[in-house]
């Protein structure tokens, strides 16, 4: 039974569902030397582009050119790191 007046964070989270426009824009990729490319969706899920299209429906790719070019128009810094 879920509860009616959450008191912690985790009470709030499990009662707040993430959008789904949200889960599907991609937060981050990791590009590995050799292999295919990451990408974490909102919702934290690791995924190669081709799983990405399948779950999503659309390119991860161009879903995040589309992140950077906003953040840049924002005035945000988006900063690579190097392992």
């Amino acid at each position: 039974m879920p509860k009616t007046n959450p008191e912690t964070v985790e009470d709030w989270l499990e009662c707040i569902p993430l959008p789904e426009y949200i889960a599907k824009i991609p937060v981050g990729c990791i590009r590995p030397i050799v292999g295919e490319v990451v990408w974490t969706d909102g919702a934290g899920n690791h995924l190669t582009t081709e799983q990405y299209k399948e779950k999503w429906g659309i390119d991860p790719q161009v879903a995040w050119d589309a992140v950077k070019e906003y953040r840049k128009r924002a005035g945000k810094k988006d900063r690579t790191v190097m392992l």
